[in-house]
């Protein structure tokens, strides 16, 4: 299916400025812009881990997790139990922003 845009005056005008802003002119310029767009949404799209991978990763986390715990207090004695508030309440501060 071909993409027509000739009716949508704000999407032709869209196209238009990229194509400008990426110094692409001529003929097939309109067609280099999807190009381009398309590329750009593929490679979003691959950062996007699989189901496959995050079941790894949470599988890597629960079996190195208490020993990563233990390393935290041991290298920082003046932290207290329960770590997870403790650590919340040195990173952010009353409103959960990053101090």
């Amino acid at each position: 299916m071909a993409i027509n845009i000739t009716h949508r005056p704000d999407l032709d005008e869209r196209v238009e400025r990229l194509a400008a802003q990426l110094r692409l002119a001529g003929h097939g310029r309109k067609t280099a812009v999807f190009e381009k767009a398309l590329e750009a949404l593929e490679e979003q799209v691959g950062r996007y881990p699989s189901k496959a991978e995050i079941k790894a990763s949470l599988g890597r986390y629960l079996k190195n997790g208490p020993r990563l715990r233990n390393a935290i207090l041991r290298e920082n004695p003046h932290l207290k139990e329960p770590l997870s508030q403790t650590l919340q309440d040195e990173l952010y501060d009353e409103r959960g922003i990053p101090k």
